[in-house]
């Protein structure tokens, strides 16, 4: 699977070099003309950290979760549509992007921020590359409304990531970035952030279990690219048994006792081991009951002395909640007698 070469510039102060450098950044920060408004769709986005839009920006590229990139790719087959960065913690939108592919499940890229979690790929050409603070925005509210809460009324940018704006919402965002200028953009940081690329792409390059971990998850993932979670995948993963599994009702036997040789490669142990442990079970507990019947005294003399030796008193306990769910306790005393008749 082929990565895009690590591409970096000694500055980054001449925008016209960054142009030129990085085809998805070919047209930043010209006076776009935005047609069809009214049938585009406009999308936030809030990144966990810098670095993922420091590698979207030089790349031209972009992923996010099963269902959110479902979401996406939904609304590129209606329309054109307009993503809005932010990083979380940020004060600052950072840049405005177009997708201009659907949803790719077979392409994937190894060096986000954090390794094999994102999968897929968007392909995205960037408008907009400058830091407008969220003071030029607080006065776009929406209503958002999450699952079993009820509506609140937020600012644009308090909306959690990959939410869709109204139509109005949109346009107005896009007016924003059109006529604010900014002198301060992520460029700022690129240098930094490049040096944490590279190292990023040697460890990973360099370590083969990241690789082996990396095809293992890409392999899944293009069987259910909507609705696969890396970490969700791993929790099952570590709850399976370390001796076998249930699986579809019937229990396999694990690989671990069909390769070596044991008790359980005992014959009687080959198929249906549960059903023999159950057996056994069964076996032992019939033994331990016939076991108590036979002591039971077979005489009238034998049972009249077991019985005397059980003539005594003895204190029972009980325990109840009164209305006030207070704790009672008492102590009721029986007097257990034997009646036997002896035969004389």
């Amino acid at each position: 699977m082929n990565q895009p070469q690590f591409q970096a510039l000694p500055s980054y102060d001449n925008l016209d070099m960054i142009r030129k450098t990085f085809p998805p950044l070919e047209h930043i920060n010209f006076d776009h003309e935005f047609k069809n408004q009214e049938k585009s769709k406009y999308f936030i986005i809030r990144t966990q950290g810098e670095d993922n839009v420091h590698r979207a920006m030089k790349y031209g590229i972009w992923t996010s979760s099963s269902r959110k990139n479902e979401r996406l790719n939904e609304a590129f087959s209606q329309g054109d549509v307009y993503l809005f960065f932010t990083e979380i913690n940020s004060l600052c939108f950072s840049g405005m992007a177009k997708l201009t592919s659907g949803f790719d499940p077979k392409s994937h890229f190894k060096y986000w921020l954090i390794e094999n979690k994102w999968f897929g790929l968007f392909q995205i050409k960037w408008l907009y590359v400058k830091d407008l603070p969220f003071k030029l925005f607080e006065n776009i509210k929406q209503i958002q409304k999450f699952e079993g809460s009820d509506e609140t009324i937020k600012s644009v940018y308090d909306l959690i990531d990959c939410t869709e704006l109204t139509l109005e919402n949109g346009i107005k965002m896009v007016e924003i970035f059109k006529k604010e200028e900014s002198k301060k953009s992520l460029f700022e940081d690129f240098s930094q952030l490049d040096k944490l690329e590279n190292q990023s792409r040697q460890q990973r390059d360099s370590n083969p279990n990241f690789e082996k971990k990396f095809e293992e998850l890409r392999a899944v993932f293009e069987t259910i690219p909507y609705s696969f979670s890396a970490a969700s995948y791993e929790r099952r993963q570590q709850r399976k048994p370390q001796y076998g599994y249930y699986n579809y009702g019937y229990y396999q036997q694990p690989q671990y006792w069909q390769s070596n040789s044991g008790f359980y490669q005992q014959e009687q142990y080959q198929q249906y081991p549960y059903q023999q442990y159950q057996n056994k079970y069964q076996d032992q507990t019939d033994q331990k009951f016939n076991k108590k019947e036979t002591q039971q005294p077979g005489n009238l003399e034998d049972k009249f002395e077991m019985q005397q030796n059980r003539k005594y008193k003895y204190d029972k306990k009980k325990r109840f909640n009164n209305r006030n769910n207070q704790q009672i306790e008492y102590v009721q005393k029986y007097q257990q007698e034997t009646i036997v008749q002896q035969n004389i």
